[in-house]
């Protein structure tokens, strides 16, 4: 079997290895091309199940499951290796397996290279090199890597609506709130937070990316409790003029 080079790229995310890591993995819905599916209705979920053996499988608007691969290797923050195990007909096959490794290397506090590999394309047989062309090309993993470095360095907003009888309920789970703003800020994901000059109308938090507030606001003490009456997450492109 003669070797087929690998697919390679690099590049760097303006976010800590730690949420880049994230974002590849419980983001990955987020920022996975939606054309590239093979399923037969069109894409709605895709999921990698965080533990080495996880799957890594999408399901489409239909409710139907469509396997891509496993997780062969999780290493949190530093490494994913993932078997993609589409043969050259599209399709699943759970005999047939090539990898992905990505790597993720902290530069600084909010700067991270990532290094990926789609290797063992000789698998493919004599349909590897038609393969490893469409899979280099600019609409193949460029295009879906460019997507997930745009997702990595984008942060997430998150607005409360005060309940209406906010003054009342805040005092009692206070408390908690700050405890869980404290764990959040001490990690790196909560980045800014406060309430309106008024705080019966409400307040907001920027995080680090809109996973760390999705986690933060599910389990939110004001939240299950009824001081927030609505909970609002944007994405954020943070951009300073001058």
């Amino acid at each position: 079997m003669t070797a087929v080079p690998p697919i390679t790229k690099q590049l760097v995310v303006n976010t800590s290895a730690a949420q880049a890591f994230r974002v590849f993995t419980a983001g990955m819905n987020r920022w996975w091309p939606r054309q590239h599916h093979i399923g037969t209705a069109p894409l709605k979920e895709v999921i990698v199940e965080p533990r080495a053996g996880g799957r890594w499988y999408s399901i489409s608007e239909d409710a139907s499951q469509c396997d891509t691969g496993k997780v062969l290797v999780w290493e949190p923050p530093q490494r994913l290796v993932l078997s993609w195990q589409i043969t050259a007909e599209w399709k699943f096959e759970p005999a047939f397996v090539t990898e992905i490794e990505v790597r993720f290397t902290a530069e600084g506090p909010r700067r991270t290279r990532v290094d990926f590999e789609h290797r063992h394309l000789e698998r493919y047989g004599e349909a590897a090199e038609a393969l490893r062309k469409q899979m280099n090309d600019p609409k193949g993993w460029h295009i879906t890597l460019d997507a997930f470095a745009g997702a990595a360095g984008m942060k997430a907003v998150v607005f409360y609506e005060s309940s209406a009888d906010v003054m009342t309920k805040a005092p009692v789970h206070y408390p908690a709130h700050k405890a869980r703003v404290d764990a959040f800020q001490s990690r790196g994901d909560l980045l800014a937070v406060g309430t309106y000059a008024d705080p019966r109308e409400g307040s907001l938090a920027v995080f680090a990316s809109r996973e760390a507030a999705e986690e933060f606001v599910r389990e939110d003490p004001f939240v299950m409790n009824g001081v927030v009456a609505r909970a609002t997450i944007k994405d954020w492109n943070e951009s300073i003029m001058g």
